[in-house]
């Protein structure tokens, strides 16, 4: 077979292109130091490199999500162990104020203290808010806890659940004698106070409407009953706590207080049963209050303009992150699951048993200025006014007592509060040590899939600069002989 020069020439300049390819994959696999440039060099790496770099992405983004939800359990845990301390603080100080005597400037000093401790709590914690965002309102991260000024245009009926087994025996100090100039001394020892037990228990609120509840509870065969309460106002009792002696039959409800009263033969009913419901309304909310929506199921309507709006109870509001495929994590707590209303009831109440006592020590000095100011001789006037200081100072002492059993039942108040708050620490705790562990397994996760990223994409620095001095050699030695062969003339061809 003849050979000729252009066949010569072609087949050098083809093999002298060949080489020059591999010369260039290798110089540019060198230069960027990736195996590939493209999908079509080798379709294997570039599926793995897909799969890899998407892994990355997610796995980055869980642990971008990770980290916010750090920041914001860390937040809910401060201000969750803000409000522990200051129950403990709250426990030793009622253990304090119960055992101790006091007059009016030191009960005065105890109503301060207790409630700058309330402040503390919900507008301090319980109302803690987080890069604008409010820690525990579930899903309503834009609406406080509470109200930031005094509500009166909106109408609330509240549906509350309570505890049959918080009904309590409650003792309370009834009737009392009070100044009549007609009055004998008999007449005031007959207005004498008694020492009486009532069974009470007590919704969130006070100053609710005067409209009637209604009150439901399973009795002990499993019936739903309806039980309809008298209103009975304090204003409008002719004796003293006249609102906490409701018949056997009735059941009394006091809007200004939010307490209701059971009758002995209804409370028998009640006690054995369960799933003791009150419905209630109210209007009149102060500033600082708690939106009962963020405690409660409950409906409220605009007065202004008729609007009704329906709220679930926020119980389950959970606010979950991802943070691993397929795993999310709830990163919120409830402030209906983890601070307790009674906090504030307690202490409003021990405010209105020291306002009594205020009033009644201002009726003995009232009973004793009479005294003073009677005639010697007015033997009478002096033994009726005797009977009514007596009288006064046995209301007076009761109602110490009355005092005291309250502060000590703070104490019990207290612990309930903090066993609930105990309840969402712990489960709060036991999320964040997950999402702990889920973060190390990322970070691991993370590292491996980068070793096996960079092993899939990345060149071998040394293999690759052997390829390319290779590359390199083979080319030059392929202009060598390329530049023999074309260095030739036609001539020496024919010869």
């Amino acid at each position: 077979m003849r050979v000729t020069n252009s066949m010569m020439r072609n087949n050098s300049m083809m093999n002298m292109q060949k080489n020059k390819n591999v010369y260039n994959k290798y110089l540019t696999e060198y230069s960027t130091q990736k195996k590939i440039q493209r999908p079509s060099d080798d379709p294997t790496i570039a599926v793995r490199a897909l799969k890899y770099r998407t892994t990355l992405s997610e796995i980055s983004q869980y642990l971008k999500n990770i980290d916010d939800a750090t920041s914001w359990m860390d937040q809910t845990e401060t201000s969750l162990k803000d409000v522990s301390g200051v129950l403990t603080t709250m426990q030793d100080y009622y253990t304090q104020a119960a055992t101790g005597t006091y007059g009016a400037s030191d009960r005065e000093k105890i109503i301060t203290q207790l409630k700058e401790y309330q402040k503390y709590i919900f507008e301090q914690d319980a109302n803690a808010d987080y890069s604008g965002r409010y820690l525990f309102t579930g899903y309503r991260t834009d609406l406080s806890l509470l109200f930031d000024k005094d509500q009166e245009n909106t109408t609330y009926t509240i549906t509350e659940n309570l505890e049959v087994e918080n009904i309590k025996n409650y003792q309370y100090v009834y009737g009392g004698a009070t100044y009549d100039a007609a009055k004998t001394a008999e007449d005031y020892a007959n207005e004498a106070s008694q020492f009486n037990t009532a069974h009470r228990i007590m919704v969130s609120y006070d100053n609710c409407d005067d409209k009637v509840p209604t009150i439901t509870y399973k009795d002990n065969t499993g019936t739903e009953r309806t039980i309809t309460p008298t209103i009975k106002k304090v204003a409008d009792d002719s004796v003293y706590n006249e609102h906490m002696k409701p018949g056997d039959n009735e059941v009394f409800f006091v809007p200004e207080t939010g307490e209701v009263i059971f009758g002995d033969t209804i409370y028998d009913s009640v006690r054995n049963g369960a799933e003791l419901t009150v419905q209630y309304q109210k209007t009149s909310f102060k500033d600082k209050e708690i939106r009962p929506e963020h405690y409660f199921n409950c409906v409220a309507v605009n007065n202004e303009t008729g609007d009704a709006v329906t709220y679930r109870n926020p119980e389950n509001q959970t606010m979950n992150y991802q943070i691993n495929f397929s795993q999310s994590l709830a990163v919120n707590t409830l402030s209906c699951n983890a601070v307790d209303t009674s906090i504030r009831r307690k202490i409003d109440e021990i405010s209105d048993i020291c306002n009594d006592i205020d009033v009644m020590e201002q009726n003995l000095k009232g009973v004793e200025k009479r005294i003073d100011d009677c005639p010697a001789d007015d033997e009478e006037t002096m033994a009726n006014l005797a009977e009514l200081k007596k009288q006064i100072e046995t209301q007076l002492t009761l109602q110490k007592t009355v005092l005291t059993n309250q502060l000590s039942a703070g104490i019990t108040t207290c612990q309930n509060a903090q066993s609930k708050l105990n309840v969402a620490l712990a489960s709060h705790g036991s999320r964040y040590n997950r999402m702990t562990m889920t973060k190390s397994k990322l970070e691991d996760q993370k590292l491996a899939t980068e070793d096996a990223k960079s092993e899939n994409e990345d060149a071998d620095l040394g293999e690759a600069y052997i390829n390319f001095s290779e590359a390199d050699l083979l080319y030059q030695a392929t202009l060598g002989a390329t530049n023999k062969i074309l260095g030739q003339s036609l001539l020496n061809f024919i010869q």
